[in-house]
C-alpha cells in the first residue's frame, strides 16, 4: 500500500507488498524489496538499496551522513 501523502519519485524501484507510509519520501534511483514497510516520515536518499523485508522506523533517514 503506497500511501497518498507519501512521495515517490518516478525513478524509484518498489517490490511486490511494500508499504509507504504519509509523509515518507523515497528518492530517485532508490530500491526497495519486496515485503518492506515505509514508516511516516522517514527519508531514503537517492541511490538507496534496501533488500527484502526492511522496515525504516518513523522519521529515519536513509543514504545520508550520519549525525
Amino acid at each position: 500500500m503506497i500511501h497518498q501523502l507519501s512521495y515517490i519519485h518516478p525513478d524509484a524501484k518498489l517490490g511486490n507488498d511494500v508499504t509507504v507510509e504519509p509523509f515518507a519520501f523515497i528518492g530517485e534511483g532508490v530500491t526497495i524489496g519486496d515485503g518492506s514497510w515505509i514508516g511516516p516520515h522517514a527519508t531514503i536518499l537517492s541511490g538507496s538499496f534496501l533488500g527484502k523485508n526492511c522496515k525504516v522506523f518513523p522519521g529515519a533517514v536513509i543514504g545520508a551522513i550520519p549525525q
